[in-house]
């Protein structure tokens, strides 16, 4: 839309960013996000926690935003920690789950075992700290100027909710980076950036976005060790930075023990409290079984498949009216990424395994090419 304004609106947008760039100030009209409550499946409508908020912001200002946001990277891509693949260019979650599966087979083959903890952040990007943000991007080498801007840009901003054609009254948003916009997540990156590093070589911390694993190989008892000492340094400095992690009646904070035995040592601790061993995980989509066979990711994939095979059905039929080129067409963008994604990953598992999936795709093309 914007590319359709005429050139002399186009230069006075440019003559407004260039305004906020040199008085530091973002304007408060462009700080109201409309939040859309979209239902998640299979939840309960009566209760407020089933709906995903989606934020609408201005389109003036995610453009000026993504000024913003590439001042903001060129000043702090070189200072990210290696292991923190949310929102950065050539890191995705495919290579942040090869990391640790990498880890867990290089064990294995080693005689050694591997213990992982799945830590769930709760309400990460609304709950950033705002006062605590802002000391973390003055001690990162960003310009003043910069600083002064992202301070004006969270400050003062307010938000309705649109249900219908009806909006509530505006309400403050006290905390929180801003959902829905190009610089929350670099800023979410910013004020985890410290997060305490593993000690030795034998401990791994895996971010992506909120998602975290922190996992050690070698013996039970030196798992165990390693496990407890850096959970017991991330909880004091959870707690420092005012984030708060959920351990009880939670899918998400999990422990898995990567053996290829029965026994599991003592379970890990956090806050004082016991993260009990899992048989398996879902990290990033992917799901990983305590003997890292994969049997039950396939599965979840093949289940997913066939419902989202069904609902296309009507399209993509033997006596359907689509050509089979719009039937491929949906086919490639509906379900082939439901089996592809993460293939690097899992594309290892037991033949038997991999086999199911190839008898689906193969069911799925004969039914669209009307093949016997």
């Amino acid at each position: 839309m914007l590319q359709r304004l005429p050139i002399k609106s186009i230069l006075r947008l440019v003559e407004i960013i260039n305004a906020i760039l040199k008085f530091h100030h973002f304007p408060n009209a462009w700080k109201t996000a409309i939040i859309v409550p979209i239902i998640k499946p299979g939840k309960n409508a009566q209760d407020p926690v089933s709906y995903r908020p989606i934020s609408l912001l201005s389109s003036l200002s995610k453009v000026t935003e993504a000024v913003i946001l590439t001042r903001l990277q060129e000043a702090t891509e070189s200072h990210m920690i290696p292991y923190k693949f949310g929102f950065r260019k050539n890191l995705s979650t495919a290579q942040q789950l090869l990391r640790i599966k990498d880890s867990i087979r290089e064990g294995f083959e080693s005689g050694w075992e591997t213990g992982a903890v799945l830590l769930d952040i709760a309400k990460a990007f609304d709950r950033v700290w705002s006062d605590g943000l802002i000391y973390k991007l003055i001690t990162m080498p960003i310009p003043g100027s910069i600083i002064m801007l992202i301070a004006t840009y969270l400050q003062g901003r307010l938000f309705t909710v649109r249900v219908g054609s009806n909006l509530s009254s505006e309400r403050v948003i006290r905390a929180g980076v801003v959902q829905g916009s190009k610089v929350g997540p670099i800023l979410f990156n910013i004020f985890v950036n410290d997060v305490p590093s593993p000690r030795n070589c034998q401990s791994q911390l895996c971010l992506f976005a909120d998602d975290t694993a922190v996992m050690s190989t070698g013996t039970p008892q030196t798992i165990m060790e390693d496990l407890n000492t850096y959970l017991t340094q991330l909880g004091k400095w959870l707690i420092q930075w005012k984030i708060k992690v959920i351990i009880i009646k939670t899918d998400k904070c999990q422990a898995v023990y990567f053996t290829r035995r029965r026994s599991n040592p003592n379970p890990p601790m956090l806050y004082r409290r016991l993260i009990h061993w899992s048989n398996s995980t879902k990290y990033l989509g992917v799901t990983l079984d305590k003997k890292l066979t994969y049997k039950e990711h396939i599965d979840n994939i093949r289940n997913k498949y066939n419902g989202v095979k069904s609902h296309l059905y009507p399209l993509i039929g033997r006596k359907a009216k689509l050509s089979l080129r719009y039937k491929l067409l949906l086919y490639k963008a509906l379900l082939m990424p439901v089996i592809s994604y993460a293939c690097p990953v899992w594309g290892a598992a037991a033949k038997t395994h991999v086999k199911k999936l190839e008898t689906l795709q193969n069911s799925t093309l004969r039914m669209i090419t009307d093949v016997p």
